[in-house]
């Protein structure tokens, strides 16, 4: 289960996440997150990850979605508070993450 809690200041988008971004909650960033950042041309996305739990596969390639679709729109994708656990698995996808 993954629950969004979205929040739109001028060009920011505020997003905190709490449960796990698997296979079965990634279509959240698909149809929501994304269609919403294109509609408004949203420069920035922050994740507030303090209470994701678990990230497979599938979320990854959410996350690198939005951070396409932002990089398209000459904008930029922060993580902050991800977990230890969490930030060794995003090695190699290039994610900004803040502690």
């Amino acid at each position: 289960m993954l629950i969004l809690n979205l929040e739109q200041k001028n060009e920011f988008l505020h997003a905190r996440l709490v449960g796990t971004l698997t296979s079965k909650t990634a279509y959240k960033m698909y149809q929501y997150v994304i269609p919403y950042m294109k509609q408004n041309q949203i420069k920035h996305f922050i994740c507030d990850c303090k209470n994701l739990r678990k990230i497979d596969f599938d979320g990854k390639g959410a996350l690198l979605r939005v951070k396409l679709v932002l990089k398209h729109q000459k904008g930029t994708l922060l993580l902050c508070n991800l977990k230890e656990e969490l930030k060794k698995e995003l090695i190699g996808y290039r994610m900004r993450i803040q502690s």
